[in-house]
């Protein structure tokens, strides 16, 4: 069996998802696994602005990114739009187009929307004849991800589910297995063991900041805030994740000999878990591989300035099912954090709840799921 992999690097998490399924199939040596970058076949000029300008968006502009969100997920705009939008991405993936007619892979599996969008027209066409399954790596869909022709849409959750439901998605092509992360996050660890190996302070209550791979969110003003707050900071360790935010990272470093805080900062790291692991809970945003990367450790979650959009909808989830909460503003984060230190029990109650929504062993299950039909 042949299988691809593809996904589009608009954030880190589609890749890392895609990895997730790749790396659970290491196992079966009678599959050939090809794992790429749909926009390593697109022009130059291509590649480097879908990223880019959805990063300047969410970073500069997130109102306007959230209005543009919402506006193409109107059921008439997209009925509209949609072939302009399809007709584009073929015109923009046409290298991609020829390696997936070359390779005839027996199944392509999509955690973007984009390379999803451009094999189901080929499905539709009648020129690829293999499966195409649909991954969608947040808890509530958007038009872009209706791929119609595609076999399966792996679900992140129940709910995921009902939205592909009113969208018109048969229910026998959708299969809730949850957002592929890697599964040593499924994976239990020391945690005494773990803080000593990270070199993490013991008895403290363990704050992990992060703020995606590109390390963004208010996270210097949430640091200088916890370092003025006497009444929680003495309780308080903070472990601040900077991703590839090199400019955050050397900031938090001059400022840490002048903050009254316990403070450990880190870069881009790849042993997430084990922060994970070491940590009581994590402010972060509200992107799907975080959430459920998070979600496998069962770790609660502080939500800060979900972008409008995708983080905004994970974000509502999560908070109505009682895994985490929602902190706009800087004061909201310390109200957070300080409601957390004076009653333990809001984070054991946290930690229940979140078994409603994890799926540790989600990659492993898709490949199961993959290998089997």
């Amino acid at each position: 069996m042949k299988i691809l992999i593809a996904h589009a690097y608009a954030g880190i998490g589609h890749k890392k998802a895609a990895e997730a399924v790749r790396d659970a199939l290491q196992k079966y040596k009678d599959i050939d696994v090809k794992c790429i970058d749909v926009l390593d076949y697109t022009a130059r000029f291509f590649k480097f602005s879908y990223p880019s300008t959805y990063l300047f968006l969410i970073n500069r502009a997130p109102f306007l990114w959230g209005c543009l969100y919402y506006f193409f997920d109107i059921r008439l705009v997209d009925i509209v739009l949609a072939p302009l939008r399809r007709a584009f991405h073929r015109f923009q993936a046409k290298r991609f187009v020829r390696f997936l007619l070359a390779e005839r892979p027996d199944v392509a599996l999509c955690t973007h929307f984009l390379p999803a969008e451009v094999v189901s027209g080929l499905k539709r066409k009648g020129l690829f004849k293999g499966r195409l399954i649909t991954v969608v790596t947040d808890f509530i869909s958007h038009a872009f991800w209706m791929a119609r022709h595609s076999d399966y849409f792996i679900a992140a959750i129940d709910r995921t589910k009902k939205d592909l439901l009113k969208r018109g998605i048969p229910e026998d092509k959708i299969k809730v297995l949850g957002i592929p992360c890697e599964s040593k996050f499924s994976v239990a660890k020391d945690r005494a063991g773990l803080i000593k190996e990270l070199g993490l302070e013991k008895d403290f209550f363990n704050l992990l900041m992060m703020g995606g791979g590109f390390g963004t969110g208010p996270v210097r003003e949430i640091i200088h805030s916890l370092s003025r707050e006497s009444r929680i900071r003495d309780s308080i360790q903070v472990i601040v994740i900077c991703g590839k935010n090199k400019k955050l990272f050397d900031e938090l470093d001059d400022a840490r000999k002048f903050l009254k805080l316990r403070l450990k900062i880190f870069g881009f790291m790849n042993n997430i878990d084990e922060f994970m692991e070491a940590s009581d809970c994590i402010i972060t945003k509200s992107g799907g591989l975080t959430v459920s990367e998070a979600l496998s450790k069962k770790l609660p979650m502080i939500i800060t300035n979900p972008i409008p959009g995708q983080e905004t909808r994970n974000c509502n989830i999560l908070t109505g099912f009682g895994a985490a909460v929602r902190a706009d503003r800087v004061k909201d984060v310390i109200d957070r954090v300080r409601g957390f230190i004076d009653c333990p029990e809001k984070i054991i109650g946290m930690k229940a709840r979140i078994n409603l929504l994890s799926y540790p062993n989600a990659a492993r299950d898709i490949v199961s799921f993959i290998t089997q039909k």
